[in-house]
């Protein structure tokens, strides 16, 4: 089976599609924190402007410090990467591992970058465990782990928003470990969950064990391009040989070494999120014809339960309302009944709310 490769986020081709500005899209299919980037991303820009006529630091030692503050571990234990896919390509290729395992749906990245390698890959289906991986889905695995293989895992999960507890994901590293083989772990969105399950810390104790972790999300900054693959000195310096001297540009490792430090904006945006997802989730709940699961980071994973009612119909109907959602049909395992939408500012939630009891009353007559 191989991926469909479509991602959220694209604003430019719905603008060109509507003849309008960008600027005028409500878009819900991107993850991206609502309240925008900190307020002293465009300090620094402006402030650096002239640097551009100059190489980008190949060392990045002061982003490497402040990583290493935020996520608690050592700067030998950190190598930058434009954007986690980068850095996804770095570790298989340093790596090649006989078999990738991927607990799906999630991520389209990770098997298009596994099968662009001619990877054998196994999907792991969790729909039936109502998406969630948990000790019974890592018991069913463990005859399918091999030496040098590798387990690719979202956490929390994308589309479904579901988290996997640390406690979970150690025995899994136990069971790698006597099998020599190794487990990626993705957490792009862990930064914003209620209470923190990451495995960050755990790269002291797990030589087999790599952490992504992604500035793109949490702090708005799509279009810098950041991230950070977390793993044992050894495996850093192995990372390295075949990293892109240059791949953190300029304004991507000064933005990044500073935003990391940034207590106000942090605290604030964790307080926006977890009482803002809870709120629109209650409201979602109330509009009939969809199920929308639980959110444990950012956004908000979505069921159609009408069977005449199919996402990418209602995804062009709000798309004629300025309105773009991810449609998940796309996803392995999940068909044109699955969408996902982010959390947004209060105001632009509630016209979301609205548009959608506004098209599924259109569809279906179901209000």
């Amino acid at each position: 089976m191989k991926p469909n490769l479509i991602h959220g986020g694209n604003v430019y081709k719905a603008a060109q599609e509507l003849n309008i500005s960008h600027d005028d899209i409500l878009d819900f299919s991107a993850n991206i924190n609502p309240l925008g980037f900190p307020e002293a991303v465009k300090s620094i820009i402006l402030n650096h402007i002239k640097d551009i006529v100059h190489y980008p630091d190949v060392e990045q030692i002061e982003l490497k410090k402040a990583a290493a503050e935020y996520y608690g571990t050592s700067p030998e234990s950190i190598m930058p990467g434009n954007g986690s896919v980068e850095l996804i390509h770095i570790v298989l290729e340093a790596l090649k591992p006989s078999r990738a395992i991927i607990p799906s749906p999630t991520f389209a990245e990770y098997a298009i970058s596994c099968q662009s390698r001619n990877i054998d890959t196994l999907f792991i289906n969790l729909r039936p465990n109502n998406f969630k991986f948990d000790f019974q889905v890592i018991d069913n695995l463990t005859d399918d782990i091999t030496p040098n293989s590798m387990v690719i895992l979202c956490n929390p999960n994308n589309p479904t928003g579901l988290l996997t507890k640390q406690q979970d994901i150690s025995v899994l590293l136990d069971i790698l470990s006597d099998k020599k083989a190794y487990l990626l772990v993705d957490e792009a969105f862990m930064d914003f969950v209620d209470v923190d399950e990451s495995m960050a810390t755990f790269i002291e104790k797990y030589d087999n064990l790599m952490v992504l972790k992604s500035v793109t999300k949490f702090f708005a900054l799509p279009g810098l391009r950041l991230g950070f693959v977390l793993a044992c000195p050894e495996l850093i310096k192995k990372f390295y040989t075949l990293k892109d001297p240059w791949n953190i540009n300029t304004f991507a490792g000064l933005v990044g070494a500073k935003v990391l430090q940034d207590k106000h904006y942090i605290d604030k945006t964790r307080k926006y999120i977890r009482e803002e997802k809870l709120r629109f989730w209650e409201n979602l709940k109330n509009v009939p014809a969809i199920q929308p699961l639980y959110p444990e980071a950012n956004f908000i994973f979505i069921k159609i339960t009408a069977a005449d009612i199919k996402v990418p119909l209602l995804a062009e109907s709000l798309k004629k309302n300025r309105i773009l959602i991810r449609d998940c049909s796309n996803y392995m395992f999940l068909d044109d009944s699955f969408f996902r939408v982010a959390v947004k500012r209060r105001e632009d939630n509630d016209i979301f709310v609205s548009a959608l009891k506004e098209v599924l009353e259109k569809e279906k007559g179901c209000l």
